[in-house]
């Protein structure tokens, strides 16, 4: 038996008035210092009589911050949250509303945990605003937060963590800075190759995942430069693919960007964009089957179209490929502890997931000289 989740969605122009419903209610607005300074904040409350901002600190999703947003918010006892930023707000908001409630650990946070014997109840809705196009994070049900002692990151995933409903209006991305028109093409590009080959794939999230993939090849270049349509394309895409690998997964690209992300602070887009050829080049010499059947529904051969998305927009540049060459051993064996490693198509040995690392270093050092 397989169920297929996802939120209400409202998109396109003007989606934001759909907050007008919830103008009676008591409301907290979850965002970052990056978000309130562009004063997107207001945008939202004028649809709201009775709102109050919670800002948390623009980095790297952590366990810390969520923990310190659900205690803030157990004082104020909000009838609804609205996270209004990109992956890491969203994420953050999510752990909070569960954690506002419930005694648990947050890595206690599992699909198989029944949250109401730890005191949830959902007594708060949670509406979702992403202001960037790549994440998905607002139509999962999956949260990544950082340990930051530890220097790992932590899957936490729960069908309550999905929000009810997510807004996906393209006025918050169109003047979104070129790094993050990067990052997250790569991220929203990654999810839905992901969700495709994943073991775990289906008729419902193939049909996202492929969808998602045609608007991104044909949009991300565009919205790189700034093309308003191709934005918002690029911003629905996101959400598709979101749905897609929520309902699949993700799988041994994610696993290698989430420990070398963790270990070295690479932003998450920019990791998945270094490891997601090199590791389809490993799946076609491996002979997926899965890899064939996307180009053919496609019509493309999906990595010389990503290697054309690569050049178009200099990825490795940004990648530091010396602190990835000296830390290959960590990063796979971090890899291989992460529970995306079991939901690709097949699960790598140890010295594959360092061969795939070395292709990296290799094809960095080839676009520098």
């Amino acid at each position: 038996m397989w169920r297929f989740l996802s939120p209400q969605i409202l998109f396109g122009a003007d989606s934001t008035e759909y907050l007008e419903r919830f103008e009676k209610r008591r409301a907290v607005i979850v965002t970052d210092e990056v978000i309130k300074n562009l004063d997107y904040v207001s945008d939202v409350s004028k649809h709201l009589e009775n709102s109050e901002t919670v800002t948390i600190r623009a980095r790297e999703p952590c366990i810390d911050d969520a923990l310190e947003l659900a205690e803030e918010m157990r004082e104020i006892e909000p009838e609804v949250i609205i996270a209004l930023g990109g992956g890491s707000v969203i994420d953050v908001a999510k752990a909070g509303r569960i954690l506002m409630e419930a005694e648990i650990e947050p890595e206690e946070i599992t699909p198989f945990t029944s949250l109401e014997e730890y005191g949830f109840r959902g007594k708060t809705s949670l509406i979702a605003i992403p202001t960037t196009s790549g994440t998905g994070s607002e139509a999962t049900w999956a949260i990544v937060l950082k340990n930051i002692k530890e220097r790992r990151k932590v899957i936490m995933a729960h069908e309550r963590a999905m929000p009810e409903i997510a807004i996906v209006d393209p006025a918050f991305v169109y003047s979104m800075p070129d790094h993050l028109v990067i990052s997250g093409g790569f991220d929203a590009l990654s999810h839905a190759v992901e969700a495709f080959l994943s073991s775990f794939s289906n008729p419902f999230s193939d049909s996202l995942a492929l969808n998602s993939l045609r608007l991104i090849l044909d949009n991300f270049i565009m919205s790189y430069g700034g093309d308003r349509d191709a934005r918002e394309k690029m911003h629905i895409s996101a959400t598709m693919a979101g749905i897609a690998f929520s309902n699949s997964q993700v799988g041994v690209v994610h696993a290698l960007a989430h420990a070398a992300g963790a270990l070295l602070g690479i932003p998450h887009g920019l990791a998945v964009g270094a490891f997601l050829n090199p590791v389809l080049e490993f799946y076609a010499e491996r002979g997926v089957e899965r890899l064939g059947e996307m180009n053919r529904n496609l019509g493309l051969n999906i990595l010389r179209e990503i290697e054309r998305i690569e050049a178009e927009l200099r990825l490795f540049e940004y990648i530091p490929v010396s602190e990835i060459e000296s830390h290959r051993s960590e990063i796979a064996e971090r890899a291989m502890e992460d529970s995306c490693i079991v939901t690709g198509p097949f699960v790598p040995e140890r010295e594959d997931l360092e061969t795939v690392i070395e292709r990296v270093v290799r094809r960095c050092m080839r676009e520098e000289s």
